[in-house]
């Protein structure tokens, strides 16, 4: 089952390369933007938010979180993302929608995952990976690979729009699985968020104090 789930993954990392090299550097190119962006930043901005993150630390040691409810809204916020780059991937026109929503993903994380390392030093770097980290080994790969496949099918559609044998029903088929199975990984994810990261959070914001 392995070796062949892995090569099914590398003919398709062969045919697909190009798709696979666009989402990934639009992403890579988010983060950077992201990154860079916080030098950008005034004086004043980071001051506001250097004193925020002072105050939630101060708060992190008594955070209470309303479980049923965050993780509601979590699993809605991530299941209407992927429901998103599905249906763009079913048009041709939704091609610049879905390339910005992944270099947007790649500019949050990056000026996140930034900010806290320059402008918090340990404190940021245990934060960043108690806060972000855990939940980002899903949600990323997920985001990139729902990219991937949304940007592979609408290419598909644009062949077949001059070329009518080229057949579009099984890709449609392999791609609405796929995309079914990412969202089991952004669910995945949304646990980790909801149930893992307040505790970690905890952690490293005991170990600030």
């Amino acid at each position: 089952m392995a070796s062949t789930f892995r090569s099914i993954w590398f003919e398709t990392l062969r045919q697909k390369w190009p798709v696979f090299l666009i989402v990934i550097t639009v992403f890579i190119l988010g983060h950077v933007a992201g990154c860079t962006g916080v030098d950008k930043m005034q004086p004043e901005q980071i001051q506001q938010l250097n004193l925020e993150l002072d105050s939630f630390f101060q708060q992190a040691c008594m955070l209470e979180i309303d479980t049923p409810r965050a993780i509601r809204d979590v699993l809605y916020s991530n299941v209407t993302l992927i429901l998103l780059i599905y249906l763009l991937g079913l048009t041709v026109i939704g091609i610049p929608v879905l390339l910005i929503i992944i270099f947007i993903r790649g500019f949050a994380l990056g000026f996140t995952v930034m900010y806290l390392a320059r402008e918090q030093s340990t404190q940021g770097i245990i934060l960043t990976l108690a806060a972000i980290f855990p939940q980002n080994i899903l949600l990323v790969p997920a985001l990139l690979i729902a990219g991937m496949a949304s940007l592979s099918f609408a290419l598909l559609l644009i062949r077949r729009f001059n070329n009518s044998k080229v057949l579009v029903w099984p890709k449609f088929v392999i791609y609405s699985w796929l995309m079914f199975l990412v969202l089991f990984c952004m669910a995945g994810a949304g646990v980790i968020e909801v149930y893992l990261t307040p505790l970690l959070v905890k952690f490293a914001a005991n170990y600030a104090l």
